[in-house]
Order: C-alpha cells, then structure tokens, then sequence
C-alpha cells in the first residue's frame, strides 16, 4: 500500500504545478494566536479565558510541527537528490530559522541584564552562570538550538525550544531522502510511529514535552506531514465530495480532541499522543480549499496572520516577559502585590491578579495588539529579508556543484589570457 501511494505521489509530482495552500498559513496564524492567549493565560489570572480548550493550546505548537512536515516535503522531496542540494537546503532553512530567533534572543539578552544592572526585580529575572530562566549556559543553548534535548530546562525564550528541534528535523528529513529514496512514504511513518512510542514511554509529559523531549516531539509531528504530503500529492485533482462538511468536521474534531488531551499543562493524558495524526487529517482536508471556510480562511488579514506566524511565535514570550515586568513593577510602586497564588486545574501557580475581568480582558487586548505590531515589523525588517539572503546564499552554494559537462574558464596571467601555440605534426617532427 505504501509503495502504491508513492508511485502516485511521484506521478502526481511530476504533472503538477506548485500549490500556495493559503488556506493553511491562516490557519497557522490562528494556531500562533491561541498560544499567545495560552501562555496570557499562565501569566496573568484570566479565569474568563481559561478553560479545557485554552489549556490546552500547547498543543497547537504540533499543528506547526505536522504543516511543517507538509510543506517541506511538498517544496523538497524532489530536490534533494546530491550533498549540494542537501547543503542548500540546510542553508535555507537556517536562513528561515535562525536569523530571527536570534535577533531575539540577542535582545531579549540586553533587555535582561539592563534589568539586572538598574535595580530592583523579580528573582525570576536574575542571571546566573548555570541556573535559573536566565543563565549563561542556557544562553549559548539557545544560540547553538541546542535547546530541545534535556540539556537543560526552558529558559530565554522559552517557546524557542521549537525552533531548535526543527532545525535539526530538516537535517534528519533530508538524510531519510537520501537514504529512503522511494520509500520516504514507510520511513515517515515508521519513523513517526517510533517517535510517538519513545513520548509514551519515556516522556513524562507525553505531548507537552518541550526543552526535554522536544526534538522526538517535533520529529513525531514533522513526518506525520510528511506523509499526509504523500496522500494529498497521490489524491490531488480528485474532488473532495462534501468539501464544507468535511472541513467543519476537521475544526470539530481538532477541537474535542484539544478539549480531552488532558487537564492543562501538568495533567497531560496519552490521549495527547493522537497530535500528529488529528493535525494531519486536518491539514489533508484543508490543503484541498475546496469549502467554504477555506474561502473565508484566504480573508486579507488572515493571510497577513499567516505571514507573521513565525514572528507571533518567537516575540510574543519576550512581550509577555515585559508585561510581567510591568506588572511587577506596577505592584512594587503601588505597595500591592499582584502576584498571587492561584490554583489552575487543581495546580498552585504564581500569577499576577489584576482583581477585574474588564482589565484582564483590556490587558490581553493590548498585548495581542503589540504582539502583531511588533510581529509585523520583525517580518519586515528581520525574517522576510534574511530568508531572502540565506535563499541567494543556497543557490549560489548549490550552483557551484561539479559537473563533468561543466565549462572550465581559460586559465588568465596578469589578467589577459596567456597565448598558447598549438604544435603542428611538422614542428613536432622537428
């Protein structure tokens, strides 16, 4: 069976045109919004916003992890055939990752340790060598991505530990290429299966793992993607009857699933575990855009949500980090102290209390405000233009591959071309 949906998939590749699937970048922008309101909602005690769904939102970080493996093996699967295409590739997707992620974390550095150098602050923010949310260590494991295989707990900014086993998941997608050639379809899914089965057993968190055992999380949900691509590449130009019911089925479905995974961050059930394959039966239905909802998902802002999903992701802990900071502050000022311990879920938690839902609801207002705001100027000005240099850099890197066929320049002297005499038979007698 697999070995047919990958002869299929291979026809489907060769006869096809590229696709956009706008449909899912929308969505990827709303699934950036719902971890935004999570983490609010473990900053600051939103009761009116949390409930079995918004406690939930973790989980949206594998929905990233599934469209990722979608996308890529779509875009590459064909295209990385030698060592220069593989190295080209690692250079792109270092061009889309890292720039950003460490601009950030560069300025959230100087951030901390002007906090630090000015006065008073909340121990939370203190540095230290080898401990603490903000350690020397844990630094340059944030620079290096090194940040998603229990080398140490979440710190800096702590939603980067995504990034970090992304990063290394392309590297492994493109050696299963080479190595799996027309069998990537059974590897993804063998490889995917033993990813899941190493979270079952291992991981204490099941599908809430992070800085611990993110990188098998990642690799469980990226190659679910990859072979969701196959099924859509091998069905593609095949009508999906009942495309708006299938598609309200798909958001039911991810919804109840979100809802029963577990009772918040700390009560996480193996149920959780069904991520990739939930996220890859609505990726499969949505990436057709045949239904209504798909046409309302290529809505202008959406779209807009969809480009700066990335830049939500990586800016809006250090924007939360701020609006603790300012709370603190606040408090401190006041002779109130607004942190309070709270139970969430049957968990004490340390959370700032603003006493009224209004201003509760004002606060998250201005925060996902600021986050867009500031998402869209990182786009701008950071993701969107060095993915464009690291892009130029793979091309150059991939076009200097060697070739038997390819036309060595003349040699050249001083800068001219150095004449050569050829010999006729009568001089060589000679």
């Amino acid at each position: 069976m697999a070995n047919t949906w990958q002869r299929q998939n291979e026809v489907s590749l060769m006869h096809s045109t590229p696709e956009r699937f706008e449909t899912l970048d929308s969505w990827r922008g709303i699934c950036a919004m719902m971890v935004v309101i999570y983490h609010f909602c473990f900053l600051v005690n939103a009761e009116q916003f949390r409930n079995d769904f918004t406690s939930n939102a973790y989980l949206f970080v594998d929905f990233f992890f599934v469209l990722s493996g979608f996308v890529v093996s779509h875009a590459y699967t064909r295209r990385l055939q030698t060592p220069r295409q593989v190295g080209g590739f690692v250079l792109k997707r270092f061009g889309r990752l890292w720039p950003l992620h460490g601009a950030i974390l560069f300025a959230l550095m100087i951030g901390v340790m002007f906090i630090n150098v000015a006065g008073s602050h909340p121990d939370s923010f203190e540095v230290h060598a080898n401990k603490g949310n903000f350690s020397l260590y844990a630094l340059i494991l944030h620079a290096l991505m090194l940040n998603s295989i229990d080398l140490y707990g979440n710190a800096w900014n702590s939603p980067a530990w995504s990034i970090g086993s992304e990063f290394y998941t392309y590297i492994l997608f493109a050696v299963v290429v080479m190595v799996a050639g027309r069998r990537l379809l059974s590897a993804s899914l063998i490889i995917a299966a033993i990813a899941v089965c190493v979270l079952f057993f291992a991981a204490p968190a099941f599908m809430n793992s992070t800085a611990d055992f993110g990188m098998v999380r990642c690799i469980a949900g990226f190659f679910a993607g990859v072979a969701a691509q196959h099924v859509h590449a091998a069905t593609r130009g095949k009508p999906l009857p009942f495309a708006a019911l299938f598609e309200c089925a798909a958001i039911a479905v991810v919804a109840v699933f979100v809802i029963v995974a577990g009772d918040g961050p700390d009560d996480v059930h193996p149920a959780s575990l069904m991520a990739p394959l939930v996220f890859a039966g609505a990726v499969l239905v949505f990436a057709r855009e045949g239904g209504a909802l798909s046409r309302m998902l290529k809505a202008r802002p959406l779209r807009a949500l969809g480009r700066w999903s990335y830049s939500i992701y990586m800016v809006h802990m250090p924007v939360l980090l701020l609006t603790g900071y300012g709370l603190w502050l606040y408090g401190t000022a006041s002779g109130t102290s607004l942190r309070q311990e709270i139970i969430v879920e049957g968990h004490a938690k340390q959370l700032y209390d603003l006493g009224d839902p209004i201003a509760t609801s004002l606060l998250l207002g201005v925060v996902l405000l600021i986050v867009l705001v500031v998402a869209s100027v990182t786009y701008r000005h950071i993701e969107d233009p060095w993915r464009g240099r690291f892009g130029r850099l793979a091309k150059r890197y991939e076009a200097g591959e060697g070739s038997p066929h390819r036309k060595h320049p003349p040699r050249r002297s001083a800068g001219a071309l150095v004449p050569v005499r050829v010999k006729s038979e009568r001089d060589q007698r000679r």
